[in-house]
């Protein structure tokens, strides 16, 4: 009879300890639940800020783009004229060797 005495002790122990258990995972679980809500606000928060970011990177975008064409026109320029200078000191030589 002992024995039958003491399976209700064990059984109202392990559901006790069950429940405990539930309880904490429950809690762990709304733990986790919150903190991801968390993170997916500051994903949010980051996406939006990045997307303010658009303007502004367009902006110096065009800017590098013009630069970059001035450059590049600027160096042409620079080539046409060597060029330019190369042929009429080339011309001049001709001239100066048929006087």
């Amino acid at each position: 009879m002992s024995n039958s005495s003491s399976n209700p002790s064990k059984n109202e122990y392990f559901i006790k300890q069950r429940d405990l258990l539930i309880q904490e995972i429950s809690n762990n679980l709304s733990i986790v639940q919150t903190n991801l809500e968390t993170l997916n606000r500051s994903l949010h928060e980051s996406k939006q800020i990045g997307k303010e970011f658009d303007d502004v990177a367009r902006l110096w975008s065009t800017f590098y783009d013009g630069m970059n064409g001035m450059n590049h026109q600027t160096r042409e320029n620079t080539r046409d004229e060597n060029n330019k200078i190369s042929s009429s000191d080339t011309e001049d030589e001709n001239n100066n060797n048929k006087i």
